[in-house]
């Protein structure tokens, strides 16, 4: 058998200071038969300067957006002209095992299947420090073509599931079903996943931590960045994955587990983030928006119903909600934001 072809996608917006890194990385890997594109996407610092003076592989190439089309509409761009057998959509400020597309090829030569998930090593920086580093593996590893919803809520327990940068996906087939990712401001990776997966039956698990997720933080406090919606989203995530595994049979325990923990998790977080400056509301406000989630959104009632799943800190929560103390949620949320914003660390670490 032929070598399988190996695109990469790496959608570029204010990287530059990454590009040299990657690109060396890329040079370095024993696989030859792989194709990179680099969708340069109207950068406002050096991104495109740095890319042309330093991209000189034959493998590789660079596209210019005419205008900036954000992460999800550039990773459709370079699926249009990806000519790989396999696709993956790595992120250009993030590393990974030299070993990595070795062993892509190899599961590709031997199995062939739909999508090959791999393990992820999460590093969490300061600077050029390296502060903490934990791996994200799966209870599962190698071909998986039965007891298929067990191995989901595995992988999205990890973390695993969502994420489109630690996958290879065949690209024939992604095309024959006209995948793509759509634009949205969190979870474009988790809903083009949750479409993929709902067609297949099969895939393959490298259970390997060979994706080094870099986690960035600034001072004092991890980076991440303000979404006015990011209850809506997150909670249309949690339905998506409800939906998902049902089609695949009933909803075992440990899904309506997985699910309500998912839905707590994503309902204190959004809590959290609204008593943050950027959200604008007042702590009337911040009452009103949980007054107005728990008690008027039918989509969070069966959340609710099953919140006998939930462990501290969660069932705290929930007690909480039951007992409609909204003022308390409120002092809830800040001090989550207290911990998060002074101890990262700790907080990663228990989250």
């Amino acid at each position: 058998m032929v070598a399988p072809k190996l695109s990469l996608i790496f959608c570029c917006y204010n990287v530059s200071k990454y590009i040299d890194g990657i690109y060396k990385w890329l040079c370095s890997q024993s696989y030859n038969n792989i194709e990179i594109i680099f969708v340069e996407d109207c950068s406002t610092d050096d991104t495109k300067k740095k890319l042309f003076s330093v991209v000189h592989d034959p493998r590789m190439k660079i596209i210019e957006n005419s205008r900036n089309l954000g992460l999800s509409e550039s990773r459709n761009v370079g699926l249009k002209n990806a000519t790989g057998d396999y696709i993956g959509f790595p992120d250009p400020d993030d590393m990974f095992d030299l070993c990595w597309l070795d062993e892509i090829a190899n599961i590709i030569k031997y199995h062939s299947p739909k999508v090959i998930i791999t393990g992820m090593r999460e590093d969490y920086e300061n600077g050029e420090n390296i502060e903490y580093s934990k791996n994200i593996l799966s209870e599962y590893s190698g071909v998986i073509n039965n007891n298929f919803s067990k191995v989901l809520i595995d992988l999205e327990k990890s973390f695993l599931f969502g994420y489109m940068n630690n996958k290879f996906y065949n690209r024939e087939f992604i095309i024959k079903n006209k995948f793509s990712c759509k634009n949205l401001s969190l979870k474009e990776d988790f809903e083009f996943n949750i479409h993929v997966f709902s067609l297949i039956n099969d895939f393959y698990i490298l259970n390997k931590p060979y994706y080094f997720y870099k986690k960035r933080r600034n001072g004092n406090t991890l980076t991440t960045k303000f979404v006015p919606d990011y209850f809506g989203i997150h909670l249309n995530s949690v339905l998506m994955l409800k939906r998902l595994l049902e089609s695949k049979g009933n909803l075992s325990s440990d899904a309506v587990s997985l699910l309500v923990k998912r839905f707590f998790r994503y309902l204190l977080s959004a809590i959290e983030r609204n008593t943050n400056k950027q959200a604008n509301l007042s702590f009337y406000k911040q009452k009103i928006w949980i007054k107005e989630v728990i008690e008027f959104d039918n989509n969070v009632k069966w959340f609710l119903d099953n919140c006998n799943v939930l462990n501290y800190p969660l069932k705290f929560l929930a007690i909480l909600i039951k007992m409609k103390s909204y003022n308390t949620i409120v002092f809830l949320g800040r001090f989550v934001g207290f911990v998060k914003n002074n101890l990262p660390i700790f907080f990663t670490r228990i989250k």
